[in-house]
């Protein structure tokens, strides 16, 4: 995809990351951590706001053209098609003028997936946006169903369960919360995969790769708006420690900023140089 200039000053401190920037990083983490896994999808902005937009609708030809025209903004990445592959899919939530990252989470050892809800900014204003990410998150279902009949889906299927995450301080940074977000569910997922399949050595310097492209963490009290414990009764678990986003894990906006546009010029030159071998 193409990204404007526009799209780079959106960057810039104060201002609001684009849809196109936010859906260009799904992509680059689709390709750098996950490319040819098909057990992780990160949904197209497009779709997501479709799913968002859309009315819940259970009735049967509501159910048939919301999958149709899913189905047809998905000719490219085809990751609605076969739900079953699918272990986690990252929905970037845009609604009441507002981002968050909604992240679909189905377990083996779990009888139905859940969806866990990183939202930047959790306080009452934000009411209407969890709404929108339930409705995204049924319109997603039964997208599901609809593309494979098989699966089955029940009020259970429903749960969103809203993680304590670290907070924007201002009304500008959701969005680069949202990419923040996805980057540290992305590079822990990724390295759980690669220390899954590979010897130690080789997970050693599969993490000092990931290291030596990271943005720097932040740590500054003034410029974060920090988490409150969360007392969930999961804490002692090693599976449900790996999908939380502490405090330690914040990355300050503004480096988070910086990142994304070098990630976005070194893309353009590789595009560049190879358009021209």
């Amino acid at each position: 995809m193409t990204l404007s200039y526009t799209d780079i000053e959106a960057l810039q401190p104060g201002e609001w990351v684009t849809d196109d920037v936010i859906d260009f990083y799904f992509r680059y983490l689709k390709h750098k951590y996950f490319k040819g896994n098909k057990k992780y999808a990160f949904i197209p902005v497009p779709i997501a706001n479709l799913l968002t937009e859309r009315p819940v609708d259970s009735n049967n030809k509501s159910i048939k053209d919301l999958a149709s025209d899913a189905n047809m903004l998905d000719t490219e990445s085809q990751c609605l098609r076969k739900p079953k592959q699918i272990r986690v899919a990252f929905l970037p939530i845009f609604g009441d003028g507002h981002w968050s990252l909604l992240v679909y989470r189905n377990q083996k050892h779990r009888p139905l997936p859940e969806f866990l809800h990183f939202n930047s900014y959790l306080d009452s204003t934000r009411e209407n946006h969890t709404q929108c990410a339930r409705t995204a998150l049924i319109n997603l279902l039964y997208v599901f169903r609809e593309n494979d009949p098989s699966m089955t889906i029940s009020k259970e299927s429903y749960k969103l369960v809203v993680k304590s995450c670290p907070q924007q301080t201002n009304g500008n940074d959701c969005g680069v919360f949202v990419c923040m977000y996805a980057y540290t569910l992305s590079t822990r997922l990724a390295k759980r995969e690669s220390e899954g399949r590979s010897s130690p050595l080789h997970a050693v310097f599969r993490r000092l790769s990931v290291m030596t492209n990271s943005p720097p963490l932040g740590r500054r009290t003034d410029a974060l708006s920090f988490s409150t414990k969360d007392p969930d009764k999961d804490q002692y678990d090693p599976e449900e420690q790996a999908w939380k986003i502490k405090d330690k894990d914040a990355i300050l906006p503004d480096s988070m900023r910086e990142y994304l546009i070098k990630i976005i010029y070194s893309a353009t030159v590789t595009r560049s140089v190879s358009a021209s071998l």
